[in-house]
Order: C-alpha cells, then sequence, then structure tokens
C-alpha cells in the first residue's frame, strides 16, 4: 500500500476499532512467541561459543546465529557499522502511535504530505539496511484497522500474525537488528497498549522506565523484541597488533603459549593475542582505472584505517633499498624531494602524496612476526627492514623527527641528517576533536574520570594503577607491575584490560614539550614520564615485552621482570559491560 494511502486510512481509526483487533489475549501469546526465539536465540549462540570450532563470522548465512563472543566483544556490532543507517521516529497526533522509517524518501513523504498529524522526532536508533552476519531480519506489518505498523524480528511471530490476524498486511523486511545481545547493541523495548490495539516501541531504557512507571495501567510490557545497533558506539579504529593466538604468556614464564590454553586465560583472558579478530589487519588492492587493479608495489588500501599506502619496488627510483635525509628543503636525496617526484608521477591516481605521522606508520607494523620486517611482506614487499621516516618532529628539538623501524617495531627519533627509508601515505586516519570524558564508576574515582578517544574508539582511565581521580587531579602513589603481575592485575579490574602496545602508544602527543610526560595534559594531567606496560609481547625476544617511553615518546621493549606502570583501557561501549 503506499505509504500516503496508508496513513489516510489508517489515520484517526484507533477509536473504533473491530473487537478481534485489540484482543489482549491474542497479541500476549503473539509476545510469547517473541520472548521464546530470543530465548532461543541466546542458547543458539552459547552452544555456537561452546563448540571446539565455530563458524567464523564471515562465514554465517543470513538468519544464522553467531557464538556469542562475536556478539560480546562487539564483532557483530563492528561488522554491521559497514551498512549501520539511523532509524526515524514520528509520533502521529491522531492516533497517538509512533512509526518508524529508515527511508529517507518515506520520511521526506511523511514530513510533506502528512504533517500533521505526523510530526518528526528525529533519529531514534540505528540499525543495519542489508544482511551482516549474526543479524537477522525484522519484519513490518501494516495494520489496517489501527493504521499502525508491527514489528517483529521473530520468525514463529511473523507466521502467527499471518495465519491469525488478517487485518495485519505485511509489507516485508524492514532492516537487520540482533536477537542476542552484544556490545554495540541496545535493546528496544516494546510494549502493548490494548484500548487502542498498536505496540509502542523504544530504544531509550529512560522512556521505557518512565512508561512502566507511570502508563502501567494502559500500556502492557512485553519485555524486548530485540536488540538494535547502539547509535552512540564508538568502534575500536586502531588495527590489531599482529600479535597472534599463539603468542600468550602464562604465569610463571616467560614461553609463549596458545591463547586458549588454561595456563594462558588463567592468567589473563585479554591478552594481546587473545583480541587477534578484532580490526585484524587487512589490506586490498586498488582498482585501476586502465583495467584490474594496482599492483602491490604500487599502493595497497588498509581496510581498517582506511589510509592508502605507497608500495616499494625492487629496483628504479621508488626502490624499498632507498635512504633520504629528512631536512624538508626539497634538494635531491631528502625524503622533501621524494614526496615531490611521487606526486609528479601521479602514483596510482593521487597528487596528495605525503610523509605518515608516527603514529600511522605503527598502524603498519606488524608485531607478530617472529623474522624479517615486521610487516605483512604479502602486501607491502620490498620493505627494507631499516628505520621510516615519519613527518613528525619533536617540539622540544626540531633537528630531531620520528621514526619507526620495521626491523621489530622500535620507534625513536633521528636526526634530520641520518639517511633513512620513506614510505609515503595519503588519506586521513584522525581528524576533528579527539578528547571528551565520562564518568565510569572506578573504585574511589571522583567524576569525570574517563577520557574518551574519539580517534581511536577507546577509554581511558585518566590516572595510572595506584592513584585515585579526585575530578581534578589524579593522587596518590603509581603502582608498579612485573609485566606478569601487571596482566594478573588487569584480570580483577572488571570490564578493563592492558593496552596492546599501538593502542598506548597512541596517546603519545609529540607536541608537548618539557620534563612533563608527552601527552595531552589537559587529558592525563600529571601523567608519568616513566615507561608503562603493553600488553603486547615481544616475539622476537624471550621474556621481553613492549612499553612505551612517555618522556619522551620512544617505544621499546625491555625484560617483563621490570617494575613498571599501567593504565587501563577499554572499548568505549558505555552501555555494555564485560
Amino acid at each position: 500500500m503506499d505509504t500516503k494511502a496508508a496513513y489516510a486510512a489508517g489515520a484517526g481509526s484507533a477509536e473504533a476499532l473491530p473487537s478481534n483487533a485489540t484482543d489482549p489475549a491474542a497479541f500476549a501469546r503473539s509476545a510469547a512467541l517473541s520472548r521464546t526465539e530470543l530465548a532461543a536465540a541466546e542458547q543458539q549462540a552459547q552452544a555456537a561459543e561452546d563448540f571446539a570450532s565455530p563458524t567464523p563470522l564471515e562465514d554465517l548465512k543470513p538468519g544464522e546465529i553467531a557464538a556469542k563472543r562475536d556478539y560480546q566483544i562487539g564483532e557483530v556490532a563492528r561488522k554491521a557499522l559497514a551498512v549501520r543507517i539511523p532509524v526515524y521516529r514520528f509520533f502521529n497526533g491522531s492516533t497517538g502511535a509512533h512509526f518508524f522509517t529508515t527511508s529517507t524518501t518515506e520520511r521526506d513523504n511523511v514530513v510533506n504530505t502528512l504533517s500533521p498529524p505526523f510530526s518528526l522526532e528525529g533519529e531514534a536508533f540505528s540499525v543495519a539496511s542489508a544482511f551482516s552476519p549474526g543479524l537477522s531480519q525484522v519484519h513490518r506489518f501494516y495494520n489496517t484497522h489501527s493504521g499502525v505498523h508491527f514489528y517483529t524480528i521473530s520468525e514463529s511471530e511473523r507466521a502467527n500474525v499471518v495465519a491469525t490476524l488478517p487485518h495485519f498486511s505485511y509489507e516485508g523486511v524492514a532492516y537487520h537488528a540482533s536477537q542476542v545481545a552484544g556490545a554495540g547493541l541496545i535493546p528496544f523495548y516494546r510494549f502493548y497498549v490494548p484500548s487502542k490495539g498498536f505496540h509502542f516501541y523504544t530504544a531509550k531504557e529512560s522512556e521505557k522506565d518512565s512508561i512502566i512507571a507511570n502508563l502501567a495501567a494502559t500500556y502492557t510490557y512485553e519485555g524486548i523484541g530485540y536488540y538494535v545497533l547502539d547509535s552512540d558506539w564508538r568502534v575500536e579504529r586502531l588495527p590489531h597488533s599482529g600479535v597472534t593466538s599463539s603468542q600468550c604468556y602464562q604465569a610463571g614464564s616467560n614461553m609463549l603459549v596458545d591463547c586458549a590454553s588454561q595456563g594462558a586465560t588463567g592468567l589473563n583472558l585479554q591478552q594481546d593475542g587473545h583480541r587477534v579478530d578484532i580490526n585484524r589487519m587487512s589490506y586490498r588492492e586498488l582498482p585501476n582505472p586502465a583495467g584490474g587493479n594496482y599492483p602491490r608495489t604500487s599502493c595497497v588500501k588498509d581496510d581498517v584505517t582506511g589510509l592508502v599506502w605507497e608500495g616499494k619496488t625492487d629496483g628504479g627510483e621508488r626502490s624499498g633499498s632507498f635512504t633520504y635525509t629528512n631536512f624538508g628543503d626539497g634538494t635531491t636525496g631528502d625524503a622533501s624531494a621524494y614526496v615531490n617526484r611521487v606526486n609528479q608521477l601521479a602514483l596510482c591516481g593521487y597528487t596528495d602524496w605525503r610523509l605518515p605521522t608516527r603514529q600511522e606508520l605503527l598502524t603498519i607494523v606488524d608485531f607478530g612476526r617472529i623474522t624479517g620486517p615486521a610487516i605483512d611482506i604479502n602486501w607491502f614487499p620490498e620493505t627494507a627492514e631499516g628505520d621510516y621516516w615519519s613527518g613528525e618532529s619533536v617540539s622540544a628539538n626540531s633537528s630531531l623527527v620520528g621514526s619507526v623501524g620495521f626491523s621489530a617495531g622500535v620507534s625513536l627519533f633521528r636526526f634530520r641528517s641520518h639517511e633513512t627509508a620513506v614510505r609515503l601515505v595519503r588519506g586521513r586516519f584522525t581528524s576533528g576533536p579527539r578528547f571528551s570524558y565520562s564518568t565510569v564508576a572506578y573504585g574511589s574515582d571522583g567524576a569525570n574520570n574517563v577520557v574518551d578517544d574519539a580517534w581511536t574508539g577507546l577509554q581511558w582511565r585518566r590516572c595510572e594503577q595506584g592513584r585515585v581521580w579526585t575530578g581534578s587531579v589524579c593522587a596518590g602513589t603509581v603502582s608498579r607491575y612485573t609485566h606478569e603481575q601487571a596482566l594478573a592485575h588487569a584480570r580483577t579490574q572488571s570490564g578493563w584490560r592492558m593496552p596492546s602496545v599501538r593502542e598506548l602508544s597512541s596517546l603519545v602527543d609529540l607536541s608537548v614539550s618539557g620534563s612533563a610526560a608527552r601527552v595531552d595534559p589537559a587529558a592525563f594531567p600529571g601523567a608519568s614520564a616513566l615507561h608503562v606496560w603493553g600488553a603486547s609481547p615481544d616475539v622476537r625476544n624471550d621474556g621481553q615485552a613492549w612499553f612505551v617511553f612517555f618522556y619522551d615518546g620512544f617505544i621499546n621493549h625491555s625484560f617483563r621482570q621490570e617494575d613498571l606502570p599501567v593504565r587501563l583501557v577499554r572499548v568505549s561501549f558505555a552501555r555494555v559491560n564485560l
């Protein structure tokens, strides 16, 4: 039925409904089918989790339920971000009901031709516009008696409505959502209004609670209908470190073991190697307008950051073995002259190639490789194992420029006269305002004790462990831990974990000068300028792990017996606690 005609037919008809249109018993049975199916989906997710080898998320077919952990760690929601769209909510002043649509055409049609009685209330929540692994179809019906729409994710409830409620006209799949709770997903609550024969829905917990408290006599709460995508959820944007699922520690040993082993999970089940499927390092070739794709020796795109990286060749002017100074004066043999030359060539059709920031360079370091250059040589052939220039100088000494070593991942500073390799980049990984603040219950911390990082999608404690956030500063003494003690301590901090070396290094701000830690002083006032442990093991050196030295921003490795501070992190989906 045409949208305008449907609403014209239904508007104002809710006051005189046929008796079967408001049958509470019929709708109670219908709601029970929905709740039963949701409970069954949770059981399916747990059963899939318990399998020795659960089906990989990307191999799931439409309607199949993922393993529970894929929901818990946010991977289902993360995949759905590619097809996430807003849902718009209208209020119908004639019926007192609400209408939802994902269609901007339908939204605009209602605004332009049916207002009043419909008033647009804005974006209510988010859903997936198409199939995404772990999600299910949400079906939409039009109630020809009440002029209101009905939504269900339950296949059994859909079939029951078709079979027993002929005045419900099936309009097809509205969008995709989840039958299983998880990170990045929020409940979509449903109520039934017997006096008017329609349902009310909301994704706002506060609105749900208010209706239960004040309108329980007329609104029957039917529970959670399904789970929609959290519009406020910030997904992690950093690639995983590359540490593999066989590179975890267990208590009392410096030997790297299988991360699924009892020893590894017993020490800490959020070690770097446990998180290999979260933003796994991934690349793709770019299409060539002349046909096919550009070779990897020309350029490749990072699927996680969106950056496009220059490839290197085994000879010629873009050889991976060439090194350059970094004075920025455009002279022959300087990195700046090389940037100009690559832009003259319009490599891969682009003329905006540049030197990367140090953090951008660090996003392609593979910290899990035990031999050869610390990078995926399948995607980055002809990579030299030495240092590579960044475009960032040190505020305290402009003659020094940050570099990243692809022999292992160590990041130091070099004098501009040093001759170092170059790999150019294009695009922007980070932009816009970065830090904001939240309050999360943690020990004796005061308000705004958590830093929300919009660039990475991470949340950080403003204080190192051992110190307490007073509301303005970190009070107390920084605690120090061996690497094993740090992992064991982090395991006891519910919802928090140790950051990987890549995550921890993302906080370094080379523009900060003086003796303070090189981090944003407003976000982390009084931060320790000491070495701070990351969770990542140094897979090339037995008994060592990675740290960040915040006094100068160095990234290096040290023996795990060293006593260092720890700063905890978590993914910023505030509504879900893991």
